[in-house]
């Protein structure tokens, strides 16, 4: 009997646990999730769960190239065809050098004299062969004819440099630059002089025959930050043909 009665007890006190206490909260079982923004546990801030669609996501651009003002541009030393029969020629630009300043002898005094840029620039020599193959002389590419293109702008010869004296008599004399007064021409053993200019002497046609070519440097101002693999040699040597050659 005492069994029975304890039994009974925790029948009736499990009808309680269960089914009135549930009844008396709402009718139901199951544990509240708090929000998951507004005021936290004794008035802290909760934290803000922000959806995953909305996280931004770190995107790298590549940077844009810069396309190849000229493409096609010839290497140094590559010869150029230009004319055609009696008067075919070839020009080739060679070999160049880049210094902040050089230094040209004067044989009138027998000085050495420092050539200086001016600010922000330094120099830069380009050595252009052209010779005749046909058996009729013709015009040069005079210097005017012969440009550097470099990040967008284009250059002259410098008008500073000093050219040899321009005469028919003994006085006349080569401009000797001493960084480079022993570079030889690209045909022959005679060394390098102004472009244009033979023993001092300026050349008015281009004779047939690669002992006849004119070769020489020409001398420009261009920027500091110049450098050859940017940079460009133009020459024009008539109305329809022209090439380009790339410096580096």
């Amino acid at each position: 009997m005492i069994a029975g009665i304890i039994i009974l007890l925790l029948i009736a006190a499990a009808a309680v646990f269960f089914v009135v206490l549930p009844k008396l909260s709402g009718g139901s079982s199951t544990v509240s999730v708090p929000p998951v923004s507004g005021t936290g546990v004794s008035g802290s801030p909760a934290v803000t769960l922000i959806p995953a669609a909305t996280v931004p996501i770190a995107t790298t651009t590549a940077p844009t190239p810069v396309p190849d003002p000229f493409p096609n541009a010839l290497l140094l030393r590559d010869g150029f065809p230009f004319s055609s029969g009696s008067t075919a020629s070839e020009g080739t630009v060679y070999r160049v050098w880049v210094n902040d300043t050089y230094h040209w002898h004067n044989d009138k005094d027998n000085n050495y004299y420092t050539q200086v840029p001016q600010p922000g620039n330094k120099f830069l020599f380009v050595f252009v062969s052209v010779f005749n193959k046909g058996d009729t002389r013709v015009w040069p590419p005079t210097s005017g004819n012969i440009r550097v293109h470099y990040d967008g702008a284009v250059y002259s010869t410098d008008p500073s440099h000093v050219l040899p004296a321009i005469s028919s008599d003994e006085e006349a004399r080569p401009i000797e630059v001493k960084e480079v007064q022993y570079f030889s021409k690209l045909f022959g053993s005679e060394y390098a002089e102004d472009y244009g200019f033979s023993h001092g002497t300026q050349t008015a046609y281009l004779y047939p025959g690669k002992s006849n070519a004119i070769d020489g440097y020409l001398i420009y101002q261009v920027p500091a930050s110049f450098t050859l693999d940017k940079g460009y040699a133009e020459i024009i040597f008539n109305g329809q043909d022209h090439a380009v050659w790339k410096l580096g």
